[in-house]
């Protein structure tokens, strides 16, 4: 599984690295190697290098210092060559391949990310006359190996992606200048999969199943799907021409579409009766637009007879900060909804509901599992903790960090914790996650047991909720041993979404479910 981050939208310049170099004193090498290599560093390396040792020296939520970034990085060039080392001794890093030195580098005097990335490129340099795999290795192969180095020295959650996954990356939050489709490989043909609403592909006709014979006049044959996809997409606003066949048509046609910002779908909207049931499955830029256009819809299908809606957050693994804040504002009228508190001075904030918006007024059943994380659980808190919506099913999955995006001047990215968010009512979520007020762990568990359950009584949301908010959360024992409450499960049932329809329908009971708490928690 590819763990989706919860990325925060800020953007940061990158830091006008300095270019003044620190000398390093080498030693004579013991023996003597070529020192031609088919991959030159290019100029940007420099920096490369400092940005990455800058943005986490300023910006990860644990204070690191400049040495132990650096050498972190330096020291994981052996993953291209084992026979590589550094070791640092006092004032000097001494690097050796095969046991013998190669040279003695002075640790740089300011500690700052151009100082150690001179250091990185002197070493590199160094490396590359003894070692052939270094030699051989590419410049996106080398950033790879020093930043994973760093990364080792961080958390789960911070990493870096190189430039191609980077761009899919940004795809997926931003968007991307395309046509609104999806491709499939199908017996050795490229064939249309779907087809996205109102975008230039439905415009020009395009349907699921047609056969994209050409693109731009060269032919699709033994084309990648990878391929295809970066021929179709482009800048927005410029022309590309498809050639399609088409079942039951004896000839292929071209077809000229022009390529608009295309933000992949991350809501989906069915009706069951009275009920609306949204589904996000992401956080992307247009995640709260869709989701307004989808109640809308629900208004406008279902009219004065809506009964509620059911919110659908299970396998949710996050996305962007600021669409969770604003999804949860949706649906409230006012109340805190998430505070957000780091070591950098712009990682502290605190978001408030504003009013006025279109989901305030209809009741609310959030659903969750063990694989609801960080955006995800940002907006199931924000909800429970205001009283506003009755969260059904397993506890989540406890991703309580913001990770915000560096863009790398190679086009990567690098990704880094740099706070961690807290509950309105003051518990961290990192490691516990959030508790449903009804919980369907567990698989005895019917909609009917359940239900009876929250009708007796017998489920007491406020006292679990009031031990959760209370925990010591610096008691790794304690914080599994509250999650065996209500344990987190990464399958959804039928049941969760039965449970849900049920609240919804019987007020008394959503009404007892609900249990709005007493906010007296303090910010830790």
């Amino acid at each position: 599984m590819n763990s989706l981050s919860f990325f925060s939208r800020r953007r940061w310049a990158l830091p006008a690295a300095s270019l003044l170099l620190l000398a390093a004193a080498c030693a004579g090498p013991r023996e003597h190697a070529r020192s031609d290599s088919p991959h030159a560093m290019p100029p940007s390396a420099a920096r490369f290098f400092a940005t990455t040792y800058d943005q986490v020296n300023e910006k990860y939520v644990q204070p690191l210092p400049m040495a132990d970034i650096a050498m972190a990085g330096i020291g994981n060039l052996r993953k291209l060559d084992l026979a590589l080392a550094v070791a640092q001794h006092g004032e000097q890093v001494e690097m050796l391949y095969d046991g013998n030195t190669l040279g003695n580098f002075e640790i740089p005097r300011r500690q700052d990310g151009a100082s150690w990335s001179q250091l990185t490129l002197a070493m590199i340099e160094k490396g590359r006359e003894f070692s052939p795999h270094l030699r051989e290795a590419d410049a996106e192969s080398i950033y790879q190996a020093v930043v994973e180095g760093v990364i080792k020295k961080l958390d789960t959650y911070s990493r870096y992606s190189g430039r191609e996954p980077a761009r899919d990356a940004r795809a997926a939050r931003d968007g991307f200048g395309g046509i609104g489709i999806t491709i499939d490989a199908k017996d050795g043909t490229i064939r249309v999969g779907s087809v996205m609403d109102e975008t230039p592909a439905a415009r020009g006709g395009v349907r699921a199943d047609d056969v994209i014979v050409m693109i731009d006049g060269e032919p699709t044959t033994g084309l990648e799907i990878r391929d295809v996809v970066r021929k179709l997409r482009g800048p927005i606003g410029v022309a590309v021409s498809i050639t399609l066949r088409r079942s039951g048509m004896s000839e292929a046609y071209p077809v000229s579409l022009t390529r608009a910002l295309i933000v992949p779908p991350s809501v989906t909207y069915r009706r069951e009766g009275r009920i609306a049931h949204i589904r996000v499955l992401a956080f992307n830029q247009r995640t709260t637009d869709t989701l307004h256009d989808a109640l809308k819809r629900a208004q406008r299908e279902i009219g004065s007879e809506l009964e509620g809606v059911v919110l659908d957050l299970r396998g949710n693994l996050g996305g962007l900060l600021d669409q969770a804040i604003s999804v949860a504002d949706t649906f409230l009228a006012e109340g805190q909804i998430v505070a957000t508190r780091g070591r950098h001075r712009a990682s502290g904030q605190t978001s408030y509901a504003t009013k006025g918006d279109i989901g305030e007024s209809v009741p609310l059943v959030v659903l969750v599992n063990g694989m609801s994380a960080s955006a995800s659980e940002i907006v199931a808190a924000a909800l429970q903790d205001n009283g506003r919506a009755v969260i059904v099913g397993s506890t989540t999955f406890g991703k309580g960090s913001v990770q915000t995006v560096i863009p790398m001047p190679n086009e990567g990215e690098l990704i880094l914790t740099w706070a961690r968010f807290h509950a309105p009512s003051g518990y961290p979520i990192a490691d516990l996650g959030v508790i449903p007020g009804v919980c369907t762990s567990g698989d005895g568990a019917s909609a009917q047991s359940v239900l009876d359950a929250v009708r007796d009584g017998r489920i007491t949301t406020a006292a679990t909720m009031a031990s959760w908010r209370a925990a010591d959360h610096s008691d790794m024992g304690r914080m599994k041993e509250l999650r065996t409450i209500c344990s987190p499960e990464t399958k959804e049932r039928e049941v969760e979404a039965e449970i849900a329809k049920a609240l919804i329908a019987d007020r008394n009971l959503y009404a007892r479910a609900l249990q709005k708490p007493t906010l007296t928690a303090k910010l830790r």
